[in-house]
């Protein structure tokens, strides 16, 4: 926008004579005219192509009229004070105030401040959880991408499984130092790492390139029968852990989010057995300190690849984001082989709560998304 009023040759504009109240011409209102779905008036001289209208304001001098009427109202923003001259801007052919263009950013939702990120919504603008009233059923009403084609979680079927002789094993590579805090926040465990370089990385497998690991967290149920939000051949296990990684070629973590490509999902099963994995201790061992909902206390020299299973056997598939705004940029990488906890480990998790300190105690479970349609989407295997 470079265009002024101070480039206009106004003197150059005839201002017509104002004619009686009783002349058909006459107006209260200037003019009208309509610029792709706004409504804008002819402000530039005393007169249009319409007919003549109201005399000059003093407080716009070289024949600009006063904005108001119809054309106020229909989304352009109050007058400048008194005495003051209003600054035009350009867009497209049209002349409008410029005024108008910051109250129309001003008002605009969070979720709208450009037309690139028009599609992002903040997942805390709109609360969201696990309730009747809103959980996963809900979701869909402030999260549109949650009726997506490519959302997540689904059930892999091996006899829909496409094997694909040219996936890669995968590696991970995970520096202990970069693990900083584990928190509640009311909907799971978490664990954030420092993800402001190359530290703990993911390579291989479906992945074109290394991603940076950036949190883990876990789902459960309110029983041992259940929890995880992927099921495999009508099985759903006691709970599921993911690992989310991000694309570092692009600039941040969030608009890593907005790329088809941009997010890596590590998803290993939670079994219970009788023989537990000892390297969950690590974790379980913190969860008193973080009993409510937004707690969160340090928790350096963790190497969360001490919880993957022997085996790196693998399906992939292409989904989304299983908590809002359930964005569809997530290469999953979902683990066969679950690991083994107990009873006692699992009820370790369902001891959180998912209240604040100063609120009434509310269990943290069952705090995962059912299946979802898969649609034409291939799942492929890493194995026979």
């Amino acid at each position: 926008m470079h265009a002024y009023t101070s480039h206009l040759n106004l003197k150059t504009i005839p201002t017509l004579p104002v004619p009686s109240a009783g002349h058909p011409c006459f107006s209260t209102f200037p003019s009208p005219r309509r610029r792709g779905r706004r409504w804008q008036p002819f402000a530039l001289s005393g007169h249009s192509r319409h007919g003549p209208g109201p005399a000059p304001s003093p407080a716009f001098p070289g024949g600009q009229r006063e904005p108001g009427g119809r054309c106020e109202a229909a989304r352009l923003s109050p007058p400048p004070a008194p005495g003051a001259v209003p600054a035009l801007a350009r867009r497209g052919r049209a002349w409008i105030w410029r005024e108008s263009i910051k109250s129309r950013r001003e008002t605009r939702p969070p979720s709208c401040q450009s037309r690139r990120h028009r599609t992002m919504i903040n997942p805390n603008y709109y609360p969201w959880g696990y309730d009747s009233d809103n959980g996963p059923d809900q979701w869909h009403k402030n999260y549109p991408f949650a009726k997506g084609r490519h959302q997540s979680p689904i059930e892999i079927n091996n006899k829909e499984v496409h094997y694909d002789s040219s996936l890669l094993p995968w590696f991970a590579s995970y520096d202990p130092g970069s693990a900083k805090t584990i928190l509640n926040n009311g909907k799971t465990c978490r664990v954030v790492f420092d993800d402001s370089f190359d530290r703990s990385v993911l390579r291989g497998g479906p992945l074109p390139q290394v991603y940076r690991l950036r949190q883990l967290h876990f789902h459960w149920g309110s029983s041992d029968d259940h929890g995880s939000e992927h099921v495999v051949n009508g099985v759903r296990y006691a709970g599921e852990l993911h690992l989310l990684h991000w694309n570092p070629k692009y600039s941040n973590y969030l608009d890593a989010r907005r790329r088809t490509d941009g997010i890596a999902a590590l998803a290993i099963f939670l079994q219970v057995g009788e023989t537990p994995k000892p390297e969950m201790k690590r974790i379980l061992e913190e969860i008193n300190a973080i009993k409510t909902k937004g707690k969160m206390v340090p928790f350096p020299n963790f190497d969360p690849s001490i919880l993957f299973p022997k085996s790196h056997d693998y399906w992939t598939y292409h989904g989304s984001f299983t908590t809002p705004p359930c964005e569809e940029c997530v290469t999953w990488i979902i683990l066969r082989e679950p690991i083994i906890v107990s009873s006692d480990q699992m009820a370790k998790l369902r001891s959180l709560s998912k209240n604040a300190e100063n609120e009434p105690d509310h269990p943290l479970v069952d705090n995962w998304r059912p299946t979802q349609p898969r649609y034409f989407r291939m799942v492929s295997a890493s194995f026979l």
